[in-house]
């Protein structure tokens, strides 16, 4: 496992040349050593001094392929071409290129391909984004949170596509998934606000009332759920029904204020 670490990190270092345009291999000077190569990156990062920050950095990685901060490395560089370069595709592709290094931890792994595959997603790099999300989808081991992140990324790339159906599609596998409740949960939230959005209203109401009814459930999310439900029930023309609702998510409601304006309306 040793080795094949070195070699990732030998190969993860080969593709930072390639980035950055820097020559190949492990020539840089290295009489600081280390802890003192990482001492200087960190200073200069932390002064907004970024091209100092990003070539101690870039050599560390050339330098150290066994280094115990090259994911630190990895990630402030990223930070340094999104940031102060106003690359997101290089963060991006700095962040892909880490994944080589860590493959034997999943968290790790799903960390950078999630912020990656959010990055792309800002470029309408679609494709990008569904290699990085399916990726993490399908990894043994990664943390639901990322795992949930991605279902509903690989979804809205679908949206800003318009394909309703293939959204809606990734929506019920996360809902069939194995992620926890409360993740689930989202995708249904996020399912039922498209269906409301197809105007397939009969369709979204089970799914919101059930959300409602789930007392587990964080009341925020519930709280949103059940707002959608009131207005469902408004547009229907049914005020009785939409008020309890409406009096019913109040508790849940991060702003009470806006339900009791929604009363209100009704008694108008």
């Amino acid at each position: 496992m040793r080795a094949f670490r070195r070699i990732t990190a030998f190969v993860a270092a080969c593709c930072l040349g390639l980035l950055l345009g820097a020559q190949a291999g492990c020539d840089g000077p290295r009489e600081d050593g280390p802890a003192r190569l990482l001492e200087t990156a960190r200073r200069a990062f932390l002064d907004s001094q970024y091209l100092r920050a990003e070539t101690a950095y870039e050599h560390y990685l050339q330098a150290y392929p066994a280094g115990p901060d090259r994911l630190e490395a990895w990630r402030r560089l990223a930070d340094i071409a999104l940031d102060f370069r106003e690359s997101p595709d290089k963060a991006a592709t700095l962040l892909e290129a880490a994944v080589l290094e860590f493959a034997g931890d999943p968290a790790t792994v799903a960390d950078l391909l999630t912020t990656a595959a959010s990055l792309r997603f800002d470029r309408k790099a679609y494709a990008r984004v569904a290699a990085d999300c399916r990726a993490v989808v399908d990894l043994a081991g990664a943390p639901d949170e990322a795992r949930l992140e991605c279902h509903l990324l690989l979804a809205r790339a679908e949206l800003a596509q318009r394909n309703e159906a293939q959204a809606f599609a990734r929506y019920e596998a996360c809902r069939r998934s194995d992620l926890s409740q409360a993740a689930s949960a989202r995708c249904a939230l996020a399912q039922a606000e498209l269906l409301l959005r197809l105007e397939r209203v009969n369709d979204a109401e089970p799914l919101l009332q059930e959300l409602v009814a789930t007392a587990s459930l964080a009341p925020a999310l519930r709280a949103q759920a059940g707002f959608a439900l009131g207005q469902i029930k408004e547009a229907s023309g049914d005020k009785a029904a939409a008020r309890e609702v409406y009096k019913a998510v109040k508790p849940l409601h991060p702003n009470p204020l806006v339900v009791d304006k929604r009363l209100e309306l009704l008694d108008n």
